[in-house]
């Protein structure tokens, strides 16, 4: 009995195909490969999954091609023009692995692995060389490699093997990336050719540099970039610390793991927490007995809860008595408060604060004076006066949580000299390879998708589904304050992810193929089976990854 040749659909159109064909090879024959057009396809959605040109199609596929100029493109056109970096550095600087060590505002911060740092002649000669790879339109190739032959190619390696992370992958090969003409190696998805970069520009940030990309859905504009001194600070410590240990990658993590180490590992990364705790706490009984006020600020579900409530047992060993008040009871009420561009009520906007009031009673709390405190109820939408009036006692520090918190409106009325204020996020940033990084908000999410399910109810698909707004008011009313803070407490657990990983898989497999958010549920998955797992009962209780996964010594 005959068989039907096999078929994809693109665009509600049907094409037979040879199975094995690629998407690449597929576009050509039909004349829609051109990295010179105005707005080229780049890369396409494969029965909802994203994938490179460089897929090969078996039969039966639903097929959505993405143009360059579209957001969902600007990930694998921002690793294109790292492929290209990456190029560059190896035939400029042989022998001297480039790392992509973060990202840092609007860029990701590079270094090159020498006692040197580069010189402002290099990294000019660099992006010259760059921009000559670009001028060229050198194809892009996709190699596959069984893992055994990959760990003999690495073997005996002069610098750390770059793809370290092979050894524990639960597969038998792995998809790497081969520039025309150029034996670097490179993980991920990327562009047809390196004629699709439409911009990009290195910016010196000794001992490293920077690395700006398009913008967003503008791969031909690139984006503001303002240096944050204090941040970068916090994130080279960590990293050198990560070298310290022995966990600059994945490879190397899922070595601790399969040694047994794994609790020791927890024990450690805890051990650093508890420090960053123990200095809070000090500079904090450093601070005037006139009036000690602390704020905590940082992005969502960077443990801001969890650093206040560890910080209030810190400054009881020292003596002092804490107290905390939440924002939240400062709202307005709800016909008041400010709307968002899609009508919802907007209770992240500062306009959603009774700012007058709240340092009113600011003044008065570190003045020792009676102050009766709104509540506010979320089911009828307005404040309520407590009938019992709170003092605090000369000296007593005064704790605020909330994401307003670096904004210097919110605490006007405190004079600086009487306040710490402290800055937290997971800046806990893990690397494949040397040429690519885990990012540090994706971290973020992973242990959001996590609380959702565990606390509040929600399916990953309802929690990605969110994200884009979340992210969007971070960029708005938290990212641009965070110079403001005292203290940037990096709350990243090395270890968190392969903890993570046993609670996200499995909410991440159960978003549909239909589902709007299955490509990025792909994506997120794609990173776990990196990791190898770490069950979660090692997790002390005290340790702020319980604020997701639950089982806390702490009450939320």
């Amino acid at each position: 009995m005959a068989t039907s040749a096999p078929w994809v659909i693109i665009a509600g159109q049907r094409h037979t195909i040879t199975p094995g064909l690629t998407l690449r090879q597929l576009l050509q024959q039909q004349g829609q490969l051109d990295s010179s057009a105005d707005n080229p396809v780049a890369i396409a959605a494969v029965n909802g999954r994203l994938a490179s040109l460089a897929e090969p199609l078996w039969g039966e596929e639903k097929i959505r091609l993405i143009h360059l100029n579209e957001p969902e493109a600007s990930s694998t056109s921002a690793r294109t023009v790292a492929f290209v970096l990456a190029v560059a550095a190896e035939q400029l600087f042989p022998g001297l692995p480039l790392w992509f060590d973060f990202s840092y505002g609007t860029g990701i911060y590079c270094n090159l692995d020498r006692r040197e740092p580069l010189t402002a002649v290099e990294l000019g000669r660099l992006e010259d060389r760059m921009r000559e790879l670009v001028a060229q339109d050198l194809l892009i190739t996709r190699q596959t490699f069984g893992l055994g032959e990959l760990m003999r190619m690495q073997h005996g390696a002069a610098e750390a093997p770059r793809f370290g992370v092979a050894r524990y992958i639960r597969r038998e090969s792995i998809n790497l990336n081969k520039m025309q003409d150029a034996n670097y190696l490179f993980y991920g998805r990327l562009l047809p050719s390196t004629g699709y970069v439409r911009t990009f520009k290195l910016l010196l940030e000794s001992p490293g540099f920077v690395l700006l990309t398009g913008v967003k859905g503008e791969p031909d504009r690139l984006p503001q970039f303002s240096p944050q001194p204090k941040l970068l600070a916090t994130m080279r410590d960590y990293d050198r610390w990560l070298r310290t240990i022995g966990v600059k990658d994945i490879g190397r993590l899922n070595q601790y793991i399969v040694e047994g180490r794994a609790a020791e590992l927890i024990q450690v990364c805890e051990g650093r927490h508890s420090q960053v705790f123990v200095r809070a706490a000090e500079q904090i009984a450093a601070l005037p007995a006139k009036g000690r006020l602390v704020v905590v600020a940082g992005p969502s579900s960077s443990g801001k809860t969890s650093f206040a409530k560890r910080l209030q047992v810190h400054l009881r060993v020292l003596g002092f008595k804490p107290f905390a008040i939440s924002l939240d009871d400062y709202f307005v009420d709800r016909e008041e408060t400010p709307r968002s561009d899609d009508g919802d009520y907007d209770y992240e906007a500062l306009g959603a604060i009774r700012l007058d009031l709240f340092n009113e009673h600011l003044e008065r709390l570190i003045a020792g004076d009676g102050v009766h405190l709104p509540r506010y109820d979320f089911e009828t939408g307005k404040s309520e006066r407590q009938e019992v009036a709170t003092r605090l006692q000369q000296g007593q520090p005064l704790i605020v949580e909330g994401i307003h918190a670096l904004n210097p409106r919110l605490t006007e009325a405190i004079a600086p000299q009487f306040k710490l204020r402290a800055y937290v996020s997971a800046l806990c940033h893990m690397n494949i390879d040397q040429a690519s990084y885990i990012r540090t908000s994706y971290t973020r999410l992973f242990r959001r998708i996590v609380r959702d399910a565990q606390f509040r109810g929600y399916t990953a698909s309802e929690t990605l589904a969110r994200w884009p707004k979340v992210r969007a008011g971070e960029e708005l009313h938290i990212f641009p304050y965070q110079n403001n803070a005292d203290i940037f407490f990096n709350s990243g657990l090395a270890y968190e992810l392969a903890v993570l990983k046993l609670w996200a898989e499995p909410r991440l497999a159960a978003v549909e193929p239909d589902d709007p958010y299955y490509g990025l549920a792909r994506t997120l998955i794609e990173l776990l089976t990196l990791l190898l797992p770490i069950d979660a009962s090692q997790v002390p209780p005290t340790s702020l990854l319980r604020e997701f996964i639950g089982g806390s010594g702490f009450h939320y």
